[in-house]
Formats: structure tokens, sequence, C-alpha cells
């Protein structure tokens, strides 16, 4: 066909979704759309040899126009989707990408991402705290106001508002949610800003008093027959340590090499391999424990042999006090300014006990982790009191478990002192 310079337009084929059409001296093609338009393309490029086209050619361009067009469009309303997606995952959803290690597995190291010790307790906070109010409410839709609610909620479900224990609950949940929104920025990219605002962080209340353990009375605690074998060696490890309770449990036998007479602990709050030289004395005790159990290969630990309901340490730990004769009111019972002894306190037992030996703080962090400044403050004064009182930390428990001390002719040489 002979085609002259026109204006007019001249159809090449009958109009119709994928038909050649001659418009204004270019060839044009109609594309029907994943969206359900049809719009024309011309098939030359910046230099027309329009007229030059066979048919044939003319053809095979529209053609591939049409199935790149659509490819393209395709593409394009698939991420638009993604995106809408997206931008309506709940809070839950996102939490529990998160929580999962999902999160991580995605995006990587970004943004401080990675795999979290404490990944149950942030999960049980949210489900308890974040989640009643805020589950189903999409991330990218939730205000500072939501975020008031969900903090002013945590303050009325506080188990107790003895001094700091409110403060403690509301502060957890202002720092997993304060976390939670910062992943939903980057790399969640489902917002531009984070709504746990800084305006919101819960004031400090003045640090309650705490108490530790006297040597005395923790003696008292290992000799006590009434309570189990494997809670006594858990409160052994716990103030001769100063690990957290989640790495006590993670403690395996092949971390323990009685040869050089150190413990190393895979499992930490921050991630941080910890490897450190154990008192003799607990060493020793271990080694009991490792022929009494039968030379194990599993964990130090097994929680059933515990025989503590999960939670429940801290009343587990002051009936065990008690059942040793222990009497100190400061310890069990609840006083305004003070809360009685919890599990955790065997921790601080521990570096009070190091600062009276007079321990450095790396030493100290070596074993029992991070201690902010204000922290390692507070254990000075609990040591001093210890140097006031003439009490001597770290009394050798060797043979502190009488259970323990039948079998001790065999385990001589697992517990090398290292010639101290």
């Amino acid at each position: 066909m002979n085609h002259k310079n026109s204006d007019k337009r001249t159809n090449l084929a009958p109009r119709r979704t994928g038909a050649l059409e001659w418009i204004r001296g270019h060839r044009w093609v109609r594309v029907s759309m994943p969206d359900g338009t049809r719009p024309r393309y011309r098939l030359c490029a910046e230099v027309c040899r329009c007229k030059e086209m066979t048919e044939a050619r003319a053809r095979a361009t529209a053609d591939a126009i049409a199935e790149r067009e659509r490819a393209s469009m395709a593409k394009e309303l698939e991420n638009q989707a993604r995106r809408e997606r997206g931008s309506r995952l709940t809070v839950e959803e996102f939490g529990d990408l998160w929580t999962s290690g999902k999160l991580y597995e995605k995006h990587g190291e970004v943004n401080k991402l990675k795999p979290k010790a404490s990944a149950d307790d942030d999960r049980l906070r949210l489900k308890k705290f974040v989640y009643p109010t805020l589950a189903t409410k999409a991330v990218a839709d939730v205000t500072e106001q939501d975020i008031e609610e969900v903090l002013a909620a945590a303050s009325r479900i506080g188990k107790s508002s003895v001094n700091g224990r409110t403060w403690r609950s509301k502060f957890q949940v202002y720092q997993v949610m304060h976390r939670l929104f910062d992943l939903a920025v980057m790399p969640g990219r489902l917002r531009q800003s984070n709504p746990v605002t800084h305006y919101l962080k819960p004031e400090k209340p003045k640090p309650p008093l705490y108490f530790f353990l006297y040597p005395a009375e923790f003696v008292a605690l290992l000799r006590c027959h009434n309570v189990p074998v494997a809670r006594r060696v858990l409160y052994a490890l716990a103030v001769y340590t100063g690990l957290r309770k989640g790495s006590l449990y993670a403690l395996t036998w092949g971390g323990l090499d009685f040869e050089n007479g150190t413990l190393t602990s895979l499992k930490s709050k921050t991630g941080v391999l910890q490897i450190f030289d154990a008192d003799p004395g607990l060493m020793k005790l271990l080694a009991a424990w490792y022929e009494y159990q039968g030379r194990p290969k599993s964990r130090v630990l097994i929680v059933n042999d515990i025989e503590w309901e999960k939670g429940r340490e801290a009343l587990a730990l002051r009936h065990d006090l008690r059942s040793a004769g222990v009497t100190r009111t400061a310890l069990l019972e609840r006083e305004p300014s003070a809360e009685p002894i919890r599990f955790h306190d065997l921790r601080a037992t521990f570096v009070t006990w190091a600062k009276r030996q007079g321990r450095g703080d790396g030493w100290i962090s070596d074993r029992s982790g991070h201690l902010t400044k204000e922290m390692q403050l507070r254990y000075d004064r609990g040591a001093r009191m210890l140097a006031d009182l003439r009490y001597v930390p770290f009394p050798d428990i060797s043979e502190a478990i009488p259970e323990l001390l039948e079998p001790k002719d065999n385990v001589v040489s697992l517990a090398a002192s290292k010639g101290r």
C-alpha cells in the first residue's frame, strides 16, 4: 500500500485489540492491557521508518510492543498490589514476622535487625499488652494516641504498684513497641515515622531498695534437703556466674572445661559468646553433679528436674529460703519501698559479692554481661555494706550440696583446680 503524507487515519486492519492503524504519518498498534485499558503505541522509535515497514515487519513489531507493555503493566500492578498488601499489614501480623525471625530472614541485618535471644519475652509482652488494643489495626494507621492508650493499659495491668514495678512493665512495653515500629519504618517500609515518640517514654522513679543473699544464707540454701538438687545447682550457677536465667538454662556439658576450669555460655541477651574462668568450688560442685546425673551429654540443667512452674521462680526461691531456715524479713516480705527477693536478685548477689571481693567492672561484665553505670553504683553500696559486716564472699561450695558428696571420689580428676 502506498502511504502519502496525510493527516488522515487509514486502518490497515479492522479496528480491534492488536489492530494496526496509520495515524498522522505513523503506524500504531492498540494493546489490551491487564487493567482493561486499550492504549495505542507507535511502532517506530526516535527515527521514523513507518513508511518503509512491510506488513510482516509491522505485525512482528506490534506483537513485540504488545508483549512488552503488557508485561510491564502486569509487573507494576503486582508491585502495587504488594505495596497495598504490605501497607495493610496489621500490628499483630508484623509483630509475628519480627518475633518469629522471618523479618530477619528476609532483610538481614538492616537497622541492626538480628535473631533475638529474648524473642519469647517480646512475643509475650506484645500479646499481653499491645495486641489487645492494636492487634487488628494496620501498622501504617497507628498513631501516637494509640500508643498512649497501650501504655495507659500497661500501667493498669501491672502486677503491683510497689515502687518501680509498674514502671518496669510500662517501660518494657514502651521498648518493645518502639523497636517494633522502628522496624516498620525500616526495613518494613510500612510507614514514614515511628509513633512511639520520646515524649511517651515512661519517667523512671527513684530506684527501689534491692536485696542480696549473705554468704551464710546462700550456703544454708544449698544444704537444704527439702529443695530439689537440680534447683540448688541452678542457684549455685546463678550466684557464682552472674549469668541470666535464659543463659543458665542453655548451658551444656560441652561448655564446661573441667581441666582448665572454664565455662562457656553460647546464649546471652546481647548475643555475645561468654567464656570465663569459673570459681574452683563451683567447678568441683558441677563435676559432682555431672557424675550424679550419670555423665549426660545434654544440658547441665533439665527444666523438669528443677521442679518449678515457669514464671514462678521468685515464689519458689522465697519458699526454699524459708525451708533452709532463712528468716530475714527484708528478703521475704513486701515492704512499701521494697520488693521481696526475686530470682534475678541472685545475679545481683553475684555482682555485689564480686564488688566486695575487689573485682573490676570488666571482670564482672565478662560474666554478667552489660551493666549500666547506675547499676554498678547500686552494687557498690551493697559491697560496702558487706565489708562493714565483715562477710567474705564466694565461700567454698564444692561440698555444699550433701547429695553430691557420695560420688565425690569419682570426680576428683574432672575438677582440676589449676593449683589454686
